[in-house]
């Protein structure tokens, strides 16, 4: 294998299933030691056993993407057991599905909370240690929603919409440092949300239903997998991304087309 991550230390928030865990599990066969962050403890503690067991490295820090002591944690742990900072991937995220006058007040700050704070939160604490290092990338993880808005998904579509532009600005402001930062935007991708997603939905069609209609209206007609979207995550945090910051990159099978 290239190990195209070889020698460097990366964090990863929502690292313990899903598209995070495809992600750590793809960094660390590319050859980088990481740490991540999940509220999931038992599968975070499964995902860094599967890598170790597979001979990379991993350490799992417990704690929610939109605290920032959580944040700062995890920041301090990788640099402390690792000895510096590469790469950032805000992956955490969560999603309710209401229109604004049903969403409860702290369902909105729940979202944003998780998604677009827990990205700043990344970055605040994350990019000056990139800094130190002498350059790196980040990579947040965005959605068609960035793009194209769905009925009953306000405050999702509202964060991936800002995490949009909340990565043109960083890649901006951070340019001159070396630090690249770039978001991937999937479509519907077979992790836990996708499948919460579609059962709130459940009115006057089954599940079944909805799920092969959400199918249909991807053109290569198919869901994205986890896998999917790691790669492209690995792609934006390796050199051969080295001329790519403040793009979204698509991985949505056509849907945003």
């Amino acid at each position: 294998m290239s190990e195209r991550l070889a020698g460097r230390v990366g964090v990863i928030t929502g690292g313990a299933g899903g598209i995070g865990g495809a992600g750590a599990r793809l960094f660390a066969q590319e050859g980088a030691a990481l740490a991540l962050l999940d509220m999931d403890e038992e599968q975070g503690n499964a995902t860094v056993k599967a890598i170790g067991d597979d001979g990379g490295r991993a350490v799992f820090v417990r704690g929610d993407a939109s605290d920032p002591a959580d944040v700062e944690r995890l920041v301090r742990t990788a640099v402390d057991e690792y000895g510096k900072l590469d790469l950032l991937w805000a992956n955490a995220g969560t999603g309710v599905a209401r229109s604004v006058p049903d969403m409860s007040l702290e369902e909105w700050n729940r979202v944003v909370a998780v998604n677009l704070t827990g990205s700043f939160l990344l970055g605040k604490y994350g990019i000056p240690e990139v800094a130190k290092a002498g350059g790196g990338t980040m990579v947040i993880t965005g959605s068609a929603n960035s793009f194209r808005a769905d009925r009953q998904w306000a405050a999702y579509c509202a964060t991936k919409g800002g995490l949009l532009m909340l990565c043109k600005a960083m890649a901006l402001d951070h340019a001159e440092q070396g630090i690249r930062v770039n978001i991937v935007c999937p479509g519907s991708v077979t992790t836990p949300l996708h499948d919460a997603w579609l059962r709130d939905r459940l009115q006057d069609k089954t599940y079944d239903e909805l799920r092969e209609e959400d199918r249909l209206a991807h053109p290569l007609h198919r869901f994205g997998t986890p896998e999917d979207v790691a790669k492209v995550a690995l792609f934006l945090s390796c050199d051969e991304s080295g001329f790519t910051t403040g793009s979204p990159v698509y991985v949505d099978g056509g849907l945003t087309a």
